[in-house]
């Protein structure tokens, strides 16, 4: 395995016993769970279990030779949670109170980490530490005394965003939005799109957004999954469907989907441009259009059960809407050759004089 060791999962856990208890060796389950056979080893040694050879007399112990998965699960939770090495910060000792100290001094925990860092006795102490350390009190008033010595003095702990779950790895060969040509920022000719990913219910579906920024002229994209591969795949064949002068350029987030962008520049010679990481601002055209859409793609939804039939009706929607941006004209006026969509003709066979009548 890569990237380090990782933790033994509860499943692991049970076919470990499942598979003593069916007699076979450490050295075969660690192969079966792809697994160093040290890994298993030091499992079900550590977990009460004896080899067989050593059962004799031992009619306490079943087949499993002693080890249980559910007590070992627990038991590896119980020592994840408790720290390896003595903190450093105390209530009441020394780095406490020069902590505190700095706290009346008006210093962020940031703040006091680099100065500790920085005296002539340095003092290597993570700013996350001293934050920790305040939060994790007891209710008390010497919690809420130490709390409002904090600039934003929230009462608990907020998770720093990016601080959970793996690095992604960079997208390969990306070129950032910052090379655009002036022509895309200015937004003068159509054929430059904005793309992104609408997120259905429970992060188990998708479906993919393309706006053209000149003329809001919206394209969706039915996605079976949103691996690099897939998306690769399907953008291709909603894009193609335009003349080449329409897809110039698209402007895209830096989402893993995008990783094999190259391979959609290649099948449909649009130029793939990224925007900065956290800087939703630098696509707004999709971003407001995936606000209109959510009226037809409600959060919390199944993205997986509309088909590509229903997502052209739902864009076809919004191509046809006026637009105050566009001067109330709708964007299928301005995208589509001339003739191609009349939008009197479209609103009077929707809005008949019949129902216009007094």
């Amino acid at each position: 395995m890569s990237g380090g060791y990782v933790p033994l999962e509860l499943s692991e856990r049970a076919l470990i016993e499942t598979q003593l208890r069916l007699g076979l060796s450490p050295a075969a389950i660690a192969a079966g769970l792809r697994r160093a056979r040290s890994t298993v080893l030091r499992e079900i040694r550590r977990n009460g279990w004896l080899p067989e050879a050593e059962l004799s007399g031992r009619g306490r112990f079943r087949i499993a030779g002693g080890y249980r998965c559910v007590v070992a699960d627990r038991r590896a939770r119980m020592l994840a949670r408790r720290p390896r090495v003595p903190s450093k910060l105390v209530p009441g000792n020394r780095l406490w109170v020069m902590v505190v100290e700095h706290l009346r001094q008006g210093l962020s925990p940031a703040q006091i980490a680099r100065t500790l860092a920085r005296m002539a006795e340095p003092v290597r102490l993570s700013y996350e530490t001293i934050y920790t350390s305040f939060y994790a009190m007891p209710r008390g008033e010497l919690r809420s005394s130490l709390l409002l010595l904090m600039r934003r003095r929230h009462r608990a702990r907020r998770p720093q965003r990016g601080r959970h779950g793996p690095v992604k790895p960079p997208i390969p060969d990306m070129v950032l939005i910052d090379q655009r040509p002036v022509e895309v920022q200015m937004r003068l000719i159509p054929g430059h799109w904005e793309g992104d990913l609408i997120i259905g219910k429970g992060n188990l579906s998708q479906v993919g957004t393309l706006v053209e920024r000149t003329t809001l002229f919206v394209a969706l994209v039915k996605l079976n999954s949103s691996r690099a591969d897939i998306t690769a795949e399907a953008f291709p064949g909603i894009l193609n469907r335009f003349d080449s002068q329409l897809r110039r350029s698209m402007t895209y987030d830096q989402g893993s989907e995008m990783r094999h962008h190259k391979t959609l520049t290649r099948n449909t010679g649009v130029d793939v441009y990224f925007a900065h990481p956290h800087a939703p601002w630098e696509r707004g055209i999709s971003e407001n259009t995936n606000g209109l859409l959510r009226q037809y793609l409600p959060k919390g939804t199944d993205l997986s059960v509309f088909s590509q039939d229903q997502l052209h009706d739902i864009a076809w929607r919004l191509n046809t809407r006026p637009r105050k941006t566009l001067g109330w004209k709708a964007p299928a006026e301005l995208f589509l050759p001339d003739g191609a969509f009349d939008f009197v003709q479209h609103w009077s066979q929707i809005i008949t004089p019949v129902a216009l009548a007094p």
